[in-house]
């Protein structure tokens, strides 16, 4: 029965993280590994492309929505980094069971700076009386949905690699990239909303501060992960 790439490191702690973090640096085939490497690149460009379509998007339909997403983007691009680096080290024969943990525990800090600094930005724009900007709720919405179709093919992409060897760098990368998928279907409905006016205008700015505090939460969560493998498998990953 096929997995799914969360239940590796879902199962740790009963099946025992060493276990898992010495399944994912059994040897891969070159062939195999080049053709993820790719994917990885490909997605990581896709990640680029979403940004400037947010960014453009943030500054014609006002939404700081899209512009706190933009920062989100730019850490999904940092978080996109790991797996590939995780590659290159399997194609030079190094042991990449380090730069695996480096870079969740990096990106997963990053994660958590980016949304306090969308928290507070949100707070302080709540905290004004009177809102200070003016959002174009059917422009919101097709810059959403742009992104959520580019966000479906870095999903296809991702899905490429075979499930065992997924190892913590993909699982968060793929996780982000599904729940980016999620949220980008959830803002054109916000968008509709304030086109037709059923809803305030400080809407986007609580939609800011809500990406900005789910963005902090998978910080905390990656951080977590990665602190488990460390705790759990380091006793048994292969000496660098």
């Amino acid at each position: 029965m096929p997995q799914s790439e969360m239940s590796v490191v879902a199962e740790a702690p009963a099946l025992g993280a060493a276990a898992a973090v010495n399944a994912w640096l059994e040897p891969i085939d070159s062939q195999l590994m080049a053709r993820y490497r790719s994917a990885y690149w490909r997605a990581w460009s896709v990640s680029l492309i979403i940004m400037v379509i947010e960014l453009a998007g943030s500054i014609v339909s006002g939404s700081v929505a899209l512009r706190a997403d933009v920062w989100h983007m730019a850490g999904d691009m940092l978080v996109a980094l790991a797996p590939v680096a995780v590659t290159y080290a399997r194609a030079r024969g190094l042991n990449p069971y380090k730069i695996i943990l480096a870079g969740g525990m990096a990106v997963a800090l990053l994660l958590i700076a980016i949304g306090a600094m969308l928290l507070e930005e949100a707070r302080n724009s709540l905290g004004s009386p009177i809102p200070s900007h003016e959002v174009h709720g059917w422009l919101l919405s097709g810059f959403a949905l742009t992104s959520a179709l580019a966000n479906w093919w870095q999903h296809r992409l991702l899905s490429q690699v075979h499930v065992q060897h997924r190892d913590v760098t993909h699982v968060g990368f793929h996780f982000h990239v599904r729940m980016d998928l999620l949220k980008n279907l959830a803002l054109p409905a916000l968008g509709a909303l304030l086109a037709l006016q059923l809803v305030s205008q400080r809407a986007d700015t609580w939609a800011a501060g809500c990406i900005g505090a789910w963005i902090a939460v998978r910080g905390v969560v990656l951080l977590g992960r990665s602190a488990m493998i460390w705790r759990h498998g380091a006793q048994l990953a292969p000496a660098p």
